[in-house]
């Protein structure tokens, strides 16, 4: 079989690279993955090693069909990490993720009383601890002892990419979780490398997501079992590419995001987006007139992957019981705090709880608990962001379950579309954005998703979630009041 035009898009998630085979016309032919690792530290320290990146690549493609037939490469990932590396592509430190939290409070006010006062309105964002420029600021806590040469890179695409063209680019979405660009002018902003302390000539060219970065280098191309030249194009960030696998590109529609975190967002005009705003606003990785505001929560799939191995089960098992788990009022209520918190509230400290646990209560009853309080997280965002009220579509894997996806329903009292295949959105979108300058004729996926009937949304069940998540907020006011008199 030969086909014309393939496609190769790869998304280095937070906990696996995915890599999928389109067609030219968007018809999704194969998928590959491969794990990566996140070592926690007690210090709050969240990193990955660049090279388990490049390691997961090789390893997600060792099988993959038909690529000598690869005519292109795009690119997505995970965002606003920390990662250093030599000229030569090497890591000379472990990247510290978006996650990392080894700044506390005290520190991160100190480093924003550096800042200039205009700071919110040249980045588009109010300053917040997951800013790169705050881990830039204080480098040596993160990567000491650097060599004279070293590059600054902060998407796990951009770490790979460069290793395979040997050009150092990022995308707009990419670069406005950083704190160091312009988001009016899409460049970095000269006074904040100052603050940082860095030079322009460390930091990656920012590109749009459809820009071709270079041909793929022979030695990788021998290495992934590729064709040597071939286009290798920008991509951009995972939220960015998550926006545009929802089909929520285009200004007004809104959506949710589940994997190991979570988000919900939508697109806007950026003269509608207006930022600075209480949630994030990012550049739209292919339009300067556009923005994608987000409402990013820092548990959403990791809760029940916690859950599996406190248990000892795997979530299939979990999400099995759950189905069979008693669904009276007296179930138990869950707060998905488990890192903290980023919106709808920013919260360094709260942590996670079970409320009203009994003895009759066993783990069906714990995960069905689980997959309503990241429920219950997506109606919090969604109230206090201000998003269009448009029918919400949901993608992710931890969208796959359909007791989640009856739970969603119920809680959210909305129209929700669950796309096919929706564990490979943010690849479709990263495929979305090149489509025009890779020559794509995208048929095979312009039909939109189905609207899941919401078949649960009775009186009695409403006004019972209602009363759930009022609890929920009480609960949660309860638990930030506990870790600040803990702390």
């Amino acid at each position: 079989m030969v086909l014309s035009r393939a496609v190769l898009a790869i998304d280095i998630g937070s906990s696996a690279l995915k890599a999928v085979l389109f067609s030219q016309d968007g018809a999704m032919l194969a998928t590959r993955s491969a794990a990566i690792s996140t070592v926690s530290g007690a210090d709050r320290s969240q990193t990955q090693n660049p090279a388990d990146w490049w390691a997961a690549l090789v390893s997600a493609l060792a099988d993959m069909p038909h690529r000598p037939d690869v005519a292109a490469l795009v690119f997505t990932g995970s965002m606003q990490n920390l990662i250093v590396l030599s000229p030569e592509g090497e890591a000379l430190a472990p990247a510290a993720l978006y996650s990392d939290r080894r700044l506390d409070e005290d520190e991160i006010a100190a480093l924003e009383a550096r800042l200039p006062g205009d700071y919110a309105k040249r980045v588009g964002n109010r300053p917040d601890p997951a800013h790169t420029i705050f881990k830039l600021m204080q480098l040596d806590r993160f990567a000491p002892d650097l060599p004279g040469e070293h590059r600054f890179f902060f998407g796990a695409k951009d770490a790979v990419t460069f290793r395979l063209t040997g050009r150092a680019a990022i995308d707009p979405t990419v670069a406005s979780t950083t704190g160091l660009m312009n988001i009016a002018e899409r460049c970095w902003d000269a006074e904040l490398l100052a603050t940082a302390g860095v030079e322009a000539s460390r930091l990656p060219e920012i590109l749009p997501a459809d820009a071709i970065i270079g041909p793929l280098r022979a030695e990788a191309a021998a290495a992934l079992g590729l064709v040597a030249g071939i286009p290798v194009f920008n991509g951009a960030g995972d939220a960015a590419a998550a926006t545009w696998g929802a089909a929520a590109d285009e200004p007004g529609r809104a959506y949710a995001y589940l994997g190991t975190t979570g988000w919900v967002a939508a697109t806007l005009t950026m003269q509608d987006a207006a930022p600075p705003r209480d949630i994030y606003t990012l550049a739209d990785p292919v339009h300067p007139d556009r923005a994608i505001i987000i409402s990013p929560f820092l548990t959403a799939g990791a809760a029940m992957d916690w859950l599996a191995e406190i248990t000892g089960d795997n979530v299939e098992a979990l999400l099995e019981a759950a189905v069979t788990a008693d669904d009276a009022r007296a179930a138990p209520l869950f707060l998905p705090y488990l890192s903290g918190e980023r919106a709808p509230f920013e919260d360094q400290r709260v942590r996670g709880a079970f409320l009203g646990l009994d003895r009759t209560h066993g783990k069906g009853a714990m995960a069905r608990a689980v997959l309503e309080g990241v429920a219950f997280a997506i109606r919090h965002n969604l109230e206090t962001a201000g998003l269009p009220p448009s029918p919400l579509t949901v993608i992710g894997g931890a969208a796959r379950d359909a007791l989640q996806r009856r739970t969603l329903a119920g809680v959210l009292k909305r129209e929700i579309a669950f796309p096919d295949a929706s564990q490979e959105m943010t690849a479709l979108g990263a495929l979305r954005m090149i489509a025009a300058k890779a020559g794509l004729s995208l048929a095979a996926m312009d039909a939109p998703p189905v609207l899941a009937p919401d078949t649960t949304n009775d009186a009695p069940h409403a006004q019972r979630c209602d009363s759930r998540y009022e609890a929920y907020l009480a609960a949660s006011r309860f638990a930030r009041e506990q870790a600040r008199l803990l702390t």
